[in-house]
């Protein structure tokens, strides 16, 4: 409607051609939303104004637009809006399996389980369509770390299970070990074979050690029990027993500190030897004796002039007659 056009009834354009009441400058609706003077004025009569240029707006009474809401009709600012992505649990769950069997396969069992429970993840996860590219890397590290670990699980098994042969089993395959002989036990000395010191002409006791400089202890050896083996033997469980062809002797030996710096009293233990006729020395041997025995190689350092006296075991041939002692370099009669 044009401003010089009265206010009156007329029909709306913008309404279908609906009766509506223009009040020279804006239509409005039926009552009860008329002006208070509208409903005095008849429907206009004659022809209808020109609709002018009304600009849009909302029906009368209609509630203000939201703060910070877009115009009706605008679509929203920006492109659409994308859906929440899917779970990819069991996804990552399965790379993350494989990257740890493909790197502990080397570890017995413990690989083998890592490897079979990455694979396994990583099919459901194929299954559920996860991230492809997560699951199949996954599986593959999976199945190459289960390949290398059956490998080393089943090569260690087989060195911790296998059965280890008998010697006393004949269909073993092996021959069994062959019985030291009592010549085994003993070793030939670098004693002189004629003149003192030799075989045909001991040395006599007491044994003095040292070197050119001074001396180091003085050795009185005494042979206590040709055939100590029950009473050794009965001393302490530990003993050796296995003696097949050997028995024990017993000698006692007092030794005397000859160096002003001390000497240990037990070296005259292991510098002499038990001695056969034909020439084989025998070393001393380890043996347990019981609280009230004492060994000589139990005795501590002793000083020049202290004098101390102890027990010492050796293991010689049974049918050995007529003992001797050795230093390795010659020989002495008892």
């Amino acid at each position: 409607m044009s401003e010089t056009t009265p206010a009156g009834w007329y029909p709306a354009p913008h309404a279908g051609n609906e009766l509506r009441y223009w009040d020279g400058a804006a239509w409005h609706a039926a009552p009860p939303f008329l002006p208070a003077d509208a409903a005095t004025v008849p429907p206009a009569q004659g022809p209808v104004p020109a609709y002018g240029p009304v600009p849009p707006h909302a029906p009368y009474g209609a509630p203000p637009a939201q703060y910070g809401a877009p115009p009706a009709g605008y679509a929203p600012y920006g492109g659409p809006v994308l859906p929440p992505s899917a779970p990819q649990g069991w996804a990552v769950a399965a790379l993350v399996l494989g990257i740890a069997a493909f790197l502990s396969a080397w570890i017995p069992f413990l690989g083998l389980l890592i490897a079979l429970a990455g694979a396994v993840i990583g099919v459901i996860a194929l299954v559920r369509r996860q991230r492809k590219a997560l699951a199949v890397t996954g599986t593959v590290l999976s199945g190459l770390g289960l390949a290398w670990a059956l490998i080393v699980s089943i090569s260690i098994g087989s060195l911790i299970w296998a059965p280890s042969p008998s010697y006393n089993d004949p269909d073993a395959g092996a021959a069994p070990a062959p019985e030291a002989s009592p010549s085994d036990r003993g070793f030939e000395p670098y004693a002189p074979e004629t003149g003192p010191g030799s075989l045909e002409d001991p040395l006599p006791l007491p044994y003095v050690a040292g070197s050119s400089s001074r001396d180091e202890y003085r050795a009185d050896v005494r042979l206590v029990d040709e055939d100590a083996t029950d009473e050794i033997l009965g001393w302490n469980a530990y003993n050796e027993r296995d003696i097949t062809g050997m028995r024990y002797v017993l000698v006692e030996m007092t030794v005397t500190g000859l160096d002003p710096e001390g000497i240990e009293a037990s070296y005259a233990s292991y510098d002499l030897s038990v001695a056969t006729p034909d020439g084989m020395s025998y070393p001393s041997a380890y043996v347990v004796p019981p609280d009230d025995t004492t060994l000589l190689v139990d005795q501590g350092t002793i000083a020049e002039g202290e004098t101390v006296e102890g027990l010492v075991a050796y293991l010689v041939p049974e049918d050995a007659t007529d003992l001797l002692l050795s230093d390795y370099a010659n020989f002495y009669a008892f």
